[in-house]
């Protein structure tokens, strides 16, 4: 098969490669703000390669977020030394200016040809603008298999239309620490829910002040965690699944004190990477590109910590396995004079090629078939990642135009509620209030 040649072929070239830092935080990626904080740095940073490999190329103009560096940078090295026409200029933009910044180069129609979006909701709103070209036909037309996407594909484009395809697939499972486990005599069982995790994490908790070893870190990203299990979204008419959510996770943080608080990693500006590679913190729920940045950081000599992953805990009467990810996109923009050039790189990037090279680098691609998950366990050496692969994933964020302004909403009043500020019920008050307020504008 295809995929298990290419692949084959990439984890013995790529793996020989010094890992760099891996995707997540902005403060822990592999392409600092500091190195890539604006377009032109990037420009910079990568002229060399533009001036060395392009010759009589047409050379395409391809904006990442930094935190993407890491595997993205061997998709581009592999496949401008393997194309006798076509060069790519890979542009770094730092994570915390990257979404600001594209949608100016967006709306002024820049000189990108291809750019990374983080999820759904970016892809629906540039399609919305008429920023990104419609790929239906090209992809149709191409040797992409687009089943190899999996269940969240169809989510993705419900009418049919493709405007940007899948590079990487998030998915959300438990990181947990084997030896803080059975130091205090707790077994991880086959599947938790919420309810089991909050009493594992109390049995987990220990010590004080510099000494202290919490049962569970959670960053507050994605605070809707239950509802979303049960595919609730904070648009819906019915939220009190998000309102259990946080229920839940205000238990954890404040009343429990399992947790380290809202409030105490906002004041001390703490690093759940850190804190869980220094053995501070027994289970952490958190995404796959933690298996990434674990690999590095143990490549490095940084840390020795021993680490295994479970399914995701779920709430009561919800099928084992469910837990929540989603699609980091690549499209074509509208304004790129170099289409049919764009659309030969796209395909590599989000097709086996790129998956080969993803997955020797401890990433999970969106494109799978039944090669992945062996390459993948043998680049990470774990058979628990057998996870991600049986992961039965909600897509984090429907397809909705204003999705991202109520999310924000929702955020900024989940926030006042989790650092006390507020109660549940004007917290949930609040937002409806503000989020009706939105939609009749």
């Amino acid at each position: 098969m295809k995929f298990k040649r290419v692949l084959a072929m990439a984890v013995t070239a790529v793996m020989t490669c010094s890992l760099l830092a891996g995707c997540g935080s902005s403060k822990t990626g592999a392409g600092s703000s500091e190195s890539a904080d604006s377009a032109g740095s990037g420009t910079e940073q990568n002229a060399a390669a533009a001036d060395t490999g392009s010759g009589e190329k047409t050379n395409l103009k391809f904006y990442i977020w930094s935190d993407e560096e890491n595997y993205i940078s061997k998709v581009v090295e592999q496949y401008n030394a393997q194309s006798d026409s076509v060069h790519v200029e890979m542009i770094s933009i730092a994570n915390d200016s990257y979404d600001d910044k594209l949608k100016v180069m967006m709306a002024a129609g820049d000189e990108a040809d291809i750019v990374d979006i983080r999820g759904l909701a970016q892809v629906t709103q540039y399609r919305d603008t008429g920023s990104l070209m419609d790929l239906t036909d090209l992809v149709k037309n191409s040797e992409l298999d687009i089943s190899k996407y999996g269940a969240m594909w169809d989510s993705s484009y419900p009418d049919g239309q493709i405007f940007a395809l899948p590079t990487r697939t998030t998915c959300w499972m438990l990181f947990y620490n084997p030896d803080l486990l059975e130091e205090a005599g707790v077994e991880m069982p086959e599947q938790l829910t919420w309810t089991e995790y909050a009493e594992m994490a109390k049995k987990l908790t220990k010590g004080d002040g510099p000494d202290k070893q919490w049962g569970g870190y959670w960053v507050d990203w994605h605070t809707q965690f239950m509802a979303t299990q049960q595919g609730v979204y904070v648009n819906a008419d019915d939220v009190s699944a998000v309102q259990e959510s946080l229920e839940m996770l205000n238990q954890l943080y404040n009343v429990d004190k399992t947790h380290m608080s809202l409030g105490e990693m906002k004041a001390t500006d703490t690093q759940y990477l850190a804190d869980f590679e220094n053995k501070r913190a027994a289970l952490m729920p958190q995404g796959e590109w933690m298996i990434n940045m674990l690999l590095n950081d143990i490549s490095a000599g940084k840390t020795d910590v021993n680490w295994e992953i479970a399914p995701m805990p779920i709430p009561d009467g919800v099928e084992p396995g469910t837990t929540w990810g989603q699609f980091q996109f690549a499209g074509i923009t509208s304004t790129t004079k170099h289409p049919e050039e764009s659309f030969d790189f796209l395909k590599y990037l989000c097709g086996p090629e790129g998956a080969a090279i993803y997955a020797s680098t401890g990433m999970v691609h969106a494109y799978t078939d039944e090669g992945a998950e062996a390459a993948y366990k043998e680049a990470v050496g774990k058979d628990s990642v057998s996870v991600i692969f049986n992961a039965k994933k909600v897509q984090e964020s429907p397809a909705s135009s204003n999705f991202d302004q109520i999310l924000n909403i929702y955020k900024e009043n989940s926030e006042l509620y989790l650092l006390g500020e507020k109660t549940i019920e004007e917290t949930m008050d609040n937002f409806l209030k503000q989020r009706e307020e939105l939609m009749n504008k």
